[in-house]
């Protein structure tokens, strides 16, 4: 059901932030009757929205639970899909280095092109540029314009996250920013599989988190508001206009969709994203001559570093980061959730083996672009010798490649774990990390071979 791809010899590795199957526990139709999942009702987009125009369907099965099946043969090679995120947020790491909007790499861009973020203030710890004026813009459009209101009142997440070396709370603010501004559902990634707490039970963190974020959300649309006031009455006091002082009703926020963004709206997202969230792995971009000296690697200040060591945080809670942090799911364990991908992407550097070797130093360093969550992808299933491979070229976009011919109604797979390791050693990852047993036609003919 998650999206990643695999590792072969000789290529740059990259991670999916993604974890087992935990709610897919439930009683499953036949393949036959497997299409029908499509018309799951939902207040967001619906599995049939998500997979419209690809060549794919919606399929579950006893052994595999759902996942994406071939809805036609597939070329090798062949895109199947060219993601856009539902939503996506650089690491802190690299506010410094990376698009607050779109990832991409900032040397990729001349310096006079880059935009401030919150207005060229701090945001609350959150400052860095967008790549351009078209970004800023777009940004502001669908979340910014709350996030730099908010100022300040988002510190405190923004400190958590940073001492706590989480990920998913960035993201999942952004998204609430989104719904708050109206550019975006609430339920936008309702679709997408969770994990099933039982009711009126949440992670301790994650309810801290939610209202470090509600704080910030409050205080954004409180300031916002104010502000559309005070542009409202100045522009009657230059009309010759008489106005109340008030925030037209034009101006003013949805109340209704503010509070739909509650505790339990917040538990649903990030158990969303634990499940199903890629970390972004752009390759290294040419530098313009005027952006020659920025520096790549430098952590924003007051952010302590965020880089992890292989891997990031990932499903179920198991980002192998738990003895720093109690970011974890119900009987997830301290489990690394690592998958290994393959970049088919041409690099842009003076040197192929400049740009495989600062590729995969990102990749073993776990220092990716951000961490993007996309909606058709999350429903990919895993095998040691998938047919799909993911890469991104220079921004969030991600493409999905048939890695080799795929036939009608075939499942369509990805790797969650490196798939060059020997098979007791993925086998045992898997069973550790996710929960099941792999027996996937490679595995089950590695161990008749070493048997």
């Amino acid at each position: 059901m998650l999206g990643a791809r695999s590792r072969r010899a000789g290529s740059v590795s990259a991670f999916l932030l993604a974890a087992p199957s935990l709610s897919r526990r439930r009683a499953s139709p036949s393949f036959a009757d497997a299409r029908a999942l499509c018309s799951e009702s939902s207040p967001g987009p619906s599995l049939r929205e998500m997979t419209a125009g690809l060549p794919v369907f919606v399929g579950q099965t006893e052994t595999s639970g759902r996942g994406l099946y071939a809805s036609r043969a597939i070329a090798s090679g062949e895109l199947i899909h060219a993601a856009s995120p539902i939503v996506a947020h650089p690491t802190l790491r690299n506010l410094k280095t990376h698009c607050y909007h779109c990832l991409r790499e900032l040397r990729a861009r001349a310096r006079a092109e880059w935009v401030a973020t919150h207005g060229g203030g701090d945001g609350g710890g959150m400052a860095g540029h967008f790549c351009g004026r078209a970004c800023a813009q777009a940004a502001w459009d669908a979340y910014h314009e709350l996030e730099t209101a908010a100022g300040d009142a988002f510190a405190p997440l923004a400190r958590r996250c940073a001492s706590h070396e989480v990920k998913f709370p960035l993201a999942a603010a952004r998204l609430a920013f989104a719904a708050a501004q109206g550019s975006a559902s609430p339920r936008l990634a309702d679709a997408l599989v969770r994990v099933n707490f039982p009711p009126g039970v949440a992670p301790g963190d994650w309810l801290e988190e939610h209202a470090m974020l509600r704080v910030a959300l409050l205080r954004g649309v409180a300031v916002a508001e104010l502000g559309a006031a005070r542009e409202e009455k100045e522009r009657g006091r230059k009309n010759g206009e008489k106005t109340n002082g008030e925030t037209p009703a034009r101006l003013r926020f949805d109340t209704n969709v503010v509070k739909e963004l509650d505790a339990e709206w917040y538990v649903g997202v990030l158990s969303r994203m634990h499940l199903n969230a890629f970390r972004v792995e752009i390759p290294p971009a040419a530098l313009p001559a005027d952006v020659a000296e920025v520096p790549v690697g430098d952590v924003p200040d007051g952010h302590g570093g965020h880089g992890h060591r292989g891997h990031e945080c990932g499903g179920g809670g198991d980002c192998g980061h738990a003895r720093h942090h109690h970011h974890s799911l119900p009987n997830a364990g301290e489990r690394e959730s690592a998958a290994s991908m393959t970049s088919h992407s041409p690099p842009a550097r003076d040197s192929f083996a400049e740009a495989i070797t600062a590729a995969m130093a990102a990749s073993a360093s776990g220092v990716g672009a951000g961490t993007a969550l996309y909606g058709a992808p999350s429903l990919l299933n895993h095998s040691c010798d998938p047919n799909v491979d993911v890469s991104w070229a220079i921004d969030s976009r991600a493409s999905f490649r048939a890695a080799r011919t795929i036939e009608k109604d075939e499942p369509l797979t990805v790797a969650y774990v490196d798939a060059d390791a020997g098979v007791a050693a993925r086998r045992e990852k898997l069973a550790f990390a996710y929960g099941f047993e792999c027996r996937c036609e490679r595995c089950v003919e590695e161990t008749s071979a070493v048997q």
